[in-house]
């Protein structure tokens, strides 16, 4: 009998097998015993001692809930999450841990990994949680111990969530753009909404408000998130949006892009008539025309601790962590200085 044969007859990884049979802490006492029963029943006996890299692989699931607004079947071909998850590969297989990926539907997120889950359990769960509120995450919570849930904040569940600091970052911005002289400013929400974007706008507000400027005086306008595409539709109200601003600042780049595109097919020069501003800093930010100044999200540093988070929840320490790792504004060409009156 080998130790896989072990950990599938105790329905446990073959890390959390490994760790009871070695007598090493990670597991529960009572699933501890179960498995050295399983083992005694079974005569197992270790064919060979195991290195220390063998003992520390795990087995990682990453998981992304699919719809057809935030997180489609070709998220990964998006700038942000491509990046993620390739840094998560990579950190991933330097630790020499096994990460498998998959794409769940967000309304039976509970049902289809607790399936996975029952055939092949893993180590730890790391859930990119985009495009999903408390009630999707509470019951996987509740479900799955070693679970890190990235790219939102769950302020009202006790759980492991790594983001960006959404609230900092656009804070930053908005103080920017108006220590460059910029007053009338215009925001562009993303549809749908998501938790990040409600902290980016209460940054937005809450820096306005530090110099004395009344956010709800300023115009807003909405265009589809993470959509590359010239703006089509509503483009006669979105020239009548602009008309007396000088800057926007835009809830992620992809809007920000389109915007920077839009104004370029309708003659307007940015940043002379329209500064601009994002979020993100995906590598287009680099090769748009002007180059865009926007908000630098630490996805790798994200990715590191996710794996982090992993490794040590498989130790006696059951403290739950909400990590907000802070961003950078980038400044580049599509922020025009004014000179003050």
């Amino acid at each position: 009998m080998k130790l896989e044969d072990v950990a599938r007859l105790a329905n446990v990884s073959k890390s959390a097998a490994s760790l009871a049979l070695n007598g090493k802490p990670g597991v529960s006492e009572e699933t501890r015993e179960f498995i050295l029963k399983i083992a005694q029943q079974y005569n197992y006996v270790p064919m060979r001692k195991h290195t220390k890299v063998e003992e520390e692989k795990l087995s990682i699931r990453l998981v992304a809930c699919t719809n057809n607004d935030v997180i489609t079947e070709e998220y990964d071909q998006l700038p942000f999450f491509k990046e993620l998850l390739s840094y998560i590969a990579t950190e991933a297989s330097r630790n020499h841990h096994v990460l498998t990926t998959n794409n769940l539907a967000k309304h039976h997120l509970l049902e289809e990994l607790t399936e996975l889950e029952s055939h092949e359990p893993s180590d730890g769960i790391i859930l990119l949680g985009t495009n999903l509120t408390a009630a999707h995450i509470a019951p996987v919570n509740q479900r799955f111990e070693n679970l890190v849930i990235l790219d939102t904040q769950c302020n009202n569940l006790n759980c492991n969530t790594i983001t960006m600091n959404n609230y900092q970052g656009v804070y930053a911005a908005a103080r920017h753009l108006v220590e460059m002289g910029h007053e009338r400013i215009g925001y562009i929400k993303g549809l749908p909404r998501i938790n990040n974007f409600y902290d980016r706008r209460r940054g937005f507000k809450d820096a306005l408000k530090f110099y004395d400027i009344n956010p709800e005086t300023l115009p807003k306008f909405y265009l589809p998130a993470m959509n590359l595409q010239l703006i089509d539709k509503n483009l006669e109200k979105f020239e009548a949006f602009i008309d007396g601003l000088t800057a926007v600042f835009c809830e992620d780049d992809y809007i920000a892009i389109s915007v920077l595109k839009t104004l370029n097919s309708l003659g307007y020069s940015v940043p002379e008539d329209l500064s601009i501003v994002g979020f993100d800093d995906i590598p287009e930010c680099r090769v748009t025309t002007p180059e865009l100044t926007t908000i630098h999200v630490p996805i790798k540093e994200i990715a590191m601790e996710a794996i982090m988070m992993i490794e040590n929840g498989l130790t006696a320490s059951k403290v739950k962590k909400q990590i907000l790792l802070n961003t950078q504004l980038i400044q580049r060409n599509s922020v025009k200085k004014l000179s003050r009156v």
